[in-house]
């Protein structure tokens, strides 16, 4: 008896050390309404389907397995991407609301703790929705016409996505703190769930499990589009990129929860940093592929580390260049091997360098890939357009106030700048030359824009001097950027310990 004992004492305490934001969350759960009509549902979609199921396969040739799989995949899409999601943003809106957030965040618990504590709740309670529904799945197997291996692949591709847009409701409740605009933010993220999911996503989803095969097949349900062994290669990336971007999601919303005198940046540049490196080792695995595989993967590559180094320009650059009196003392204490990783430190000149320093492995990758549609020269386009839109509105306020907080509007001027640069030249060269003829097709007047990575194919050769000089007149900015930077760590380290206004970090919204 005693062992017995000991050993759910050992396990009260294995579930404290784990997280007492999973014990807490948990315990809310079983006793809240919401899980239980969940669950009960869940089960009631889950038999009706099966009764179904089972009927068709008296007349059905051995095939009815088939659409029963895509019906219960269908419930568990609707409660895993709809009604779970909902119910995590609602988890740390009504800690905002009753004032019981402040409460956890005093004791010892981190703030990435408490966030990775409210996301392992929701896993438990998908886990629990996945367990309620397992034995009608399993049945759809007996029923015939699909494989084991694909029930539990899309099981298992289900729970990521699943988990990964709980993380984003609760990065997304973390945005704002005011009851009126999160209430705006909740029932907005709700219509886009309900649309992404229910209105465009599950049809198409139906359509092709329905058209039946398997793992690795022809046009299976888990090898829609793709077949063989590639399915699995577009799988395992698919699900990396999934857990990379879950894990820089539970670093945003503890961004927004932690204090501003505290270091909320290197997590972050880390993570963002990882998920980079890793599309981009992704990409090169197609190194030893036929050329047009090359260049469909040099494209990707492109397409979609130009648009993470876009955002990740956006917003570390503008971040502000005071740092933090506890972040400068650490810093100041730091061995020469971690002084060599202070790209990964708060501020904006050290994200310059951030910035630049995978924009130099974008181009290694793309020379290693040798792509044949564009060449080099359209990434040279990518990093030009990134470092002119990002740097130029940044060290032009820099020059004139570099010690001022001031990272919300730089983004909003460059928002604004990026749709000024896009309609100007057809503006002007209408209200100047006022052809006969209204043709907003491109010509050199665009180049000027980011429209022009678009149609790299019609851009002549003598004018590509014109993306060149505008990532060069980037660089510049960027320099300035880094050097008003290194200026403020000098005087902020060398400034006496009782001056007026200690340096801090600007409010979490601005910081990325």
């Amino acid at each position: 008896m005693s062992r017995r004992r000991d050993f759910f004492a050992w396990l009260e305490r294995a579930s404290d050390w784990l997280s007492p934001i999973v014990v807490k969350e948990v315990r809310q759960l079983t006793s809240g309404r919401e899980f239980h009509y969940s669950f009960s549902i869940s089960l009631m979609l889950g038999l009706g389907v099966a009764f179904f199921g089972a009927a068709d396969a008296l007349t059905a040739e051995g095939t009815s397995g088939r659409w029963t799989f895509a019906a219960l995949m269908a419930c568990l899409a609707l409660f895993g991407l709809v009604v779970v999601p909902l119910s995590a943003f609602n988890a740390l809106r009504t800690e905002r609301l009753e004032h019981t957030l402040e409460l956890i965040t005093l004791t010892a618990l981190s703030p990435r703790r408490v966030v990775i504590g409210k996301l392992l709740a929701q896993g438990v309670k998908l886990a629990t929705l996945f367990a309620g529904l397992a034995p009608f799945i399993a049945m759809s197997f007996l029923l015939g016409g699909i494989d084991f291996a694909t029930i539990l692949v899309w099981m298992l591709v289900l729970f990521s996505w699943s988990l990964w847009a709980c993380a984003v409701s609760l990065f997304a409740s973390s945005l704002f703190k005011t009851r009126a605009i999160s209430g705006l933010v909740f029932g907005a993220f709700g219509m886009v769930l309900f649309l992404a999911v229910v209105v465009f996503g599950l049809p198409r989803v139906l359509f092709f499990a329905m058209r039946g095969g398997g793992v690795g097949g022809g046009g299976g349900v888990a090898a829609v589009g793709v077949g063989g062994s590639m399915s699995w290669w577009m799988l395992a990336m698919i699900t990396t990129f999934c857990l990379a971007s879950m894990i820089n999601l539970v670093f945003l919303a503890e961004n927004r929860l932690s204090l501003p005198t505290e270091n909320r940046v290197t997590p972050l540049r880390v993570g963002f940093a990882a998920q980079f490196l890793l599309l981009v080792a992704w990409m090169l695995s197609f190194i030893g592929e036929p050329a047009p595989i090359r260049s469909s993967a040099s494209v990707a590559l492109g397409v979609l580390g130009g648009l993470h180094l876009a955002l990740v320009a956006m917003f570390t650059v503008t971040e502000d260049l005071i740092l933090p009196r506890r972040v400068l003392r650490r810093m100041h204490t730091w061995s020469p091997v971690r002084h060599m990783l202070a790209i990964l430190s708060p501020g904006g000149g050290r994200g310059a360098v951030y910035v630049i320093a995978q924009m130099a492995i974008l181009l290694v990758a793309a020379q290693i890939l040798k792509p044949s549609t564009g060449g080099l020269g359209w990434f040279v386009a990518v990093c030009g357009y990134i470092l002119f839109f990002t740097g130029v509105p940044v060290a032009a306020f820099r020059l004139v106030r570099p010690a001022d907080e001031a990272a919300f509007y730089l983004r909003v001027a460059m928002l604004v700048l990026l749709p000024v640069a896009m309609l100007l030249p057809d503006i002007l060269y209408y209200m100047l030359w006022r052809p006969d003829s209204f043709d907003l097709s491109f010509a050199t007047r665009h180049l000027i824009s980011p429209r022009t990575l678009a149609n790299w194919d019609l851009v002549p050769r003598h004018t590509f001097a014109i993306p060149v000089a505008m990532g060069l007149i980037g660089v510049a900015a960027y320099s300035i950027v880094i050097g008003a930077g290194m200026r403020m760590t000098e005087e902020s380290a060398v400034e006496p310990r009782g001056s007026a206004a200690p340096a801090r970090e600007p409010d979490s919204a601005d910081v990325y």
